[in-house]
């Protein structure tokens, strides 16, 4: 098989089978896989994506536009939205009762806390988590 240092494409590329990409890949415009994704390094989209399958990096993602996967997105480290990261499903209500529950703020803050990152009214982020610490789940927020 042909090895090449680098590869320059100023029109359409058309790949039948697999394309592997040990490092980075940036896209100016529009990206579109219909199966499976796997990048081991970074991808930057500058224009739109859109994945069929299922789409697994390694490192950051970073869409300045939107990404929309069909699939499921599995990523090693961090998914940074510019605007938003939306789940499209219509949320339905389990069966039974529910219990009251509150949001509970902790003004502590925990570098490297897992949840979901916003950004507040005040230009803070806020990491948004769920605490099970008092045996019921509930909403915990803090400064991230």
């Amino acid at each position: 098989m042909p090895t090449f240092d680098s590869v320059l494409v100023t029109g359409n590329q058309t790949i039948n089978q697999d394309l592997q990409v040990n490092g980075n890949e940036t896209v100016g415009g529009s990206m579109q896989v219909n199966n499976n994704q796997t990048v081991a390094g970074s991808l930057q989209v500058v224009g739109d994506q859109s994945v069929a399958g299922n789409f697994a990096v390694g490192g950051l993602i970073l869409a300045n536009t939107d990404a929309l996967v069909f699939g499921s997105v599995d990523a090693g480290s961090t998914i940074n939205a510019v605007y938003r990261l939306s789940a499209i499903s219509r949320s339905t209500t389990p069966p039974g009762s529910f219990s009251a529950q509150q949001v509970r703020y902790y003004p502590a803050v925990m570098s490297g806390q897992p949840g979901l990152v916003l950004n507040g009214t005040d230009g803070n982020n806020y990491v948004l988590f769920v605490d099970v610490s008092s045996g019921t789940p509930n909403l915990g927020i803090m400064k991230a």
